[in-house]
């Protein structure tokens, strides 16, 4: 690795370079890496004249990525392959960084399974000076029409949030997998008004479960939309995608939690149960 004190190969140095110094190289590669083509075919998926293709990615025997068949098709050998596929990662994951910026520092990095690549497409969503609440209402919104809600959090719910959330579920519509940590069940737990919504929330039939330990990143899954949020309690600000491998990667995540989790019932909420445990500490 880069990061354990060795220095790379220049050889290495030499072959990125190579690459990714002309677009047509990349372009090629990528489509003889499916399949093997004529010259002609390889012009018309990527406008780039029919020269040689086998050539212009071929440096050398040792460094050549595609050749020529007897059929004049050209073809990726198996280092082809596999460049194709690092490169395309690589390029996405670099295309990822410059989208989201900072925002990038929000994923769980450690415990992303995933290429940073699929989250090339998402959106960053910040508050503005005349909506504060941006996310906030965005997910709201989202929330009032869901079938679905499974999340992993540490933070309690807006309230307008919280409403939309059980009103789906106290009339039948939404299904849960509702993953919080312990400090936002003592949250929850200090108002008896809200604590009390969640005890019906409860059994209305809202599947809830309380994590002992810290979590990686407070984490929305609503139908098809994965908001992953900024791990400061009061930033109104997340990462919003649609990519399904990023919505299968939450999915994934939440349900490691949730296998860890005691499932919470009514008693959870009772007003004995939370001043019992205001007391003992």
């Amino acid at each position: 690795m880069v990061g354990d004190g060795a220095s790379l190969p220049e050889e290495v140095l030499e072959d990125v370079a190579y690459l990714s110094r002309s677009a047509n190289r990349l372009r090629i590669l990528d489509v003889i890496a499916t399949a093997p083509h004529i010259p002609r075919a390889i012009a018309d998926e990527t406008d780039i004249p029919p020269i040689d293709p086998s050539a212009d990615i071929s440096r050398d025997r040792r460094t050549r990525l595609g050749r020529a068949d007897p059929r004049r098709r050209v073809r990726s050998d198996a280092n082809g392959r596999v460049v194709a596929a690092e490169t395309e990662r690589y390029i996405g994951a670099i295309r990822t960084i410059r989208a989201l910026g900072d925002a990038v520092a929000w994923l769980p990095t450690e415990e992303l399974t995933i290429g940073l690549q699929h989250f090339s497409e998402a959106t960053v969503r910040r508050p503005e000076p005349n909506a504060t609440m941006a996310l906030s209402t965005f997910a709201t919104e989202l929330m009032r029409e869901a079938t679905e809600l499974a999340c992993l959090v540490n933070i309690p719910p807006s309230l307008a949030f919280e409403e939309a959330m059980m009103n789906g579920v106290f009339n039948g519509r939404l299904r849960t997998e509702h993953v919080i940590a312990e400090g936002e069940l003592a949250v929850l737990g200090e108002n008896a008004e809200r604590a009390s919504r969640w005890q019906a929330y409860v059994e209305a039939g809202a599947d809830l479960y309380c994590y002992d330990g810290p979590i990686p990143c407070n984490l929305l899954v609503i139908d098809e939309t994965v908001l992953v949020l900024d791990r400061q309690p009061e930033a109104a600000e997340g990462i919003e995608s649609t990519n399904a491998v990023v919505q299968s990667w939450a999915h994934e995540m939440i349900e490691d939690h949730r296998e860890d989790a005691e499932r919470l019932g009514t008693s959870a909420f009772a007003q004995e149960s939370i001043d019992v445990t205001d007391n003992d500490q």
